[in-house]
């Protein structure tokens, strides 16, 4: 299906392993051009790289998302070099995996910035700039965990419900400008963050994270993890005209995990 993104250009958080850079890669492939952004210069060059080689145009940021000066100065750039952004898709997230009675608030202060204020700090970068064009896709990476609340995960399923409800209330402001603004939630992913978040699980029940992946696949409908590709495939049919009538949503890729009506 041809996702109608040919010339656009999208910017994408977390861009250097897991669902950003499989998003990048799929972006590039139906033609847009790529911004990739991350904390390890060396991976988002990578992934940069593997966009190039696809035929796509691309630049890599080293980019920490909690600093919004950071934030801004790398959107400007990618404008001046692209000028214009059409996508945005957010995907850095981490949790604290502590019962909440044994946190702190360092622990607090680094899953919200990283989790509620990163987000913010990116959309806001980019707002401006679609409302002007009267255009733009925005996706966000969130969690189950904002839907159900999970354990020792307290303070992160309050930061990525923040994210959600959120989102609903930007797409209410800038539905006007033609912008969609939505979030792609997880449950136990096989991505590089999730496989090592199932290790430590997996050390606080005392088994091996093969046998943590099989008890967590069995409680869900689908009796499978989900995968980076099946994660990838609905965030670049958000972020598509495909998806124009869709705003304010959040929709779980996970397994059943979550079932909102």
């Amino acid at each position: 299906m041809d996702l109608m993104v040919k010339d656009n250009v999208a910017f994408i958080t977390g861009g250097g392993a897991g669902v950003g850079e499989r998003v990048a890669l799929m972006l590039a492939e139906e033609g847009a051009n790529i911004a990739v952004a991350g904390r390890t210069f060396s991976k988002v060059e990578n992934t940069a790289n593997k966009v190039r080689e696809l035929g796509a145009k691309a630049l890599a940021f080293q980019l920490d998302v909690t600093n919004r000066d950071q934030v801004n100065e790398v959107v400007q750039k990618t404008l001046d070099e692209f000028k214009k952004i059409d996508i945005l898709v957010h995907t850095p997230g981490q949790g604290e995996v502590k019962r909440f009675v044994e946190t702190t608030k360092e622990d607090w202060d680094f899953v919200v910035q990283l989790n509620y204020y990163g987000p913010l700090n990116s959309i806001k970068a980019v707002l401006d700039h679609m409302i002007e064009r009267k255009r733009g896709k925005i996706v966000t990476v969130v969690s189950d965990a904002a839907r159900v609340g999970d354990e020792r995960l307290c303070v992160y399923s309050g930061a990525k419900a923040g994210v959600v409800a959120f989102t609903k209330a930007v797409a209410r402001e800038v539905g006007r400008y033609s912008i969609n603004i939505n979030c792609v939630s997880l449950a136990a992913t096989n991505t590089p963050a999730g496989i090592k978040r199932r290790s430590k699980w997996a050390e606080i029940a005392g088994v091996s994270p093969e046998e943590m992946a099989a008890r967590l696949a069995k409680s869900y409908p689908l009796r499978r993890l989900g995968e980076v590709d099946d994660v990838a495939n609905a965030i670049c049919f958000l972020v598509s005209d495909r998806a124009r009538h869709i705003t304010g949503q959040t929709l779980s890729v996970s397994g059943g995990y979550s079932m909102v009506s």
